[in-house]
């Protein structure tokens, strides 16, 4: 029984010492589904607007954008995640790094819940494959630390994991328990966690809440949670409200870098996870008294109507890019233009292009059409997982 018990920690602890080979081997699996050049311009050309017109994001401290502590590892932003809707605290924050970064080292990839790439309908608007060709990456340990080893990114991490997005309105700004495999990396290569303070993303979709049992049911066809509020009846009329969001005022505030590895008294191989879980939950209090702080200074105007009309008036050229029933449109005329354009220079709009979309892809028809778009959507869905499957 003994020897059993001894197998079974060794084992524990092998999970979380992965060899250079193992790494190495899934350097293709990490990088190849990325596509810079397609992000940067979706970054500038469709998420750009919806970011400074729609959400008219503030990016607060960020003037002095952090540098490395050591240059062999990568930087680890950690922020908390909200909003009972589609994640668009993080893709604000991330287009906003993409554009200013230029897609280098000082840029950002997220790592995100694996049903968002798993699912057809969890990709925006049925655009397959867009959540990779924007630059994030499957939350799995081994894709974690085969970004730490590559080394070509800071890496973006919501230490709440998807119980943080999908908490409920009750639970707004609330730090959820952390994972710790955020904390494994930032000890294993000693460099810093940034930290910083999303506010207003509770308001994406306000009134949201997060009913579990019908969670447990939504998640054996791959929605983590259940949005359980007045927007979720809105969307079963017209699917593109499913993944949109209401023009919160999103304020990303930088925190204070954490030095993790300093706190320990231990090498990282010797590490348990009744340690890391209260390395975690000493961070989680640190982490929940500066929310609070920045939350109480910037989260008052969450959404700021006058400001809101105000920058659409001025942004009035560039209506059908921001607002958010032409998501569908704009989203889809990108990836489908980007292909013919193979990705030189800026993608320009036109009505005969539109519709030559709409005839190609008339998925985005769906989106648009009460109930019935709901079913054209489920077996879309089931007939693309059933191809990846089958070419397996």
């Amino acid at each position: 029984m003994q020897t059993q018990i001894t197998e079974q920690k060794a084992t524990y602890k092998n999970r979380f010492l992965l060899t250079d080979e193992e790494i190495e081997k899934n350097r293709e699996n990490y990088t190849c589904k990325f596509n810079l050049s397609y992000s940067e311009l979706f970054c500038k050309t469709i998420l750009g607007p919806i970011r400074d017109v729609w959400f008219r994001a503030k990016f607060v401290g960020f003037e002095n954008y952090p540098t490395r502590n050591n240059q062999n590892s990568p930087l680890i932003f950690a922020t908390n995640h909200s909003g009972m809707a589609f994640p668009w605290d993080a893709i604000a924050f991330i287009s906003q790094s993409l554009e200013k970064q230029q897609g280098s080292i000082d840029s950002v990839r997220a790592l995100i819940s694996p049903m968002l790439t798993k699912y057809p309908y969890m990709c925006p608007f049925m655009i397959d494959g867009l959540w990779w060709k924007a630059g994030c990456i499957n939350a799995t340990f081994l894709n974690f630390e085969t970004g730490m080893k590559l080394n070509q990114t800071n890496i973006l991490i919501f230490p709440e994991g998807i119980e943080g997005i999908g908490k409920g309105f009750d639970k707004k700004y609330q730090f959820q328990p952390f994972k710790t495999s955020f904390l494994r990396m930032s000890i294993r290569y000693k460099t810093d966690i940034i930290p910083f303070y999303t506010i207003n993303g509770e308001f994406n979709n306000p009134l949201a809440y997060n009913i579990k049992p019908l969670t447990k049911i939504c998640k054996k066809i791959g929605l983590p949670f259940f949005p359980f509020g007045p927007i979720i009846f809105l969307a079963l009329f017209q699917p593109w409200i499913f993944y949109v969001s209401l023009p919160s005022q999103l304020t990303f505030v930088l925190g204070e870098r954490i030095k993790v590895y300093e706190l320990i008294d231990k090498p990282y191989e010797d590490l348990t996870q009744k340690d890391l879980k209260i390395l975690g939950e000493k961070l989680r209090v640190i982490m929940q008294q500066k929310l609070n702080e920045a939350t109480e200074k910037y989260g008052k105007k969450y959404y700021d109507i006058k400001g809101l009309i105000k920058s659409m008036w001025k942004n009035k050229k560039h209506f059908f890019r921001y607002f958010p029933a032409f998501w569908p449109l704009t989203m889809t005329y990108f990836d489908e233009n980007y292909k013919e354009n193979n990705g030189k220079g800026e993608i320009k709009f036109s009505i005969f292009n539109c519709l030559k979309t709409i005839i190609k892809r008339p998925i985005i028809l769906a989106m648009y059409l009460p109930i019935i778009g709901w079913i054209i959507i489920g077996l879309k869905s089931w007939w693309t997982l059933k191809k990846r499957n089958k070419n397996k």
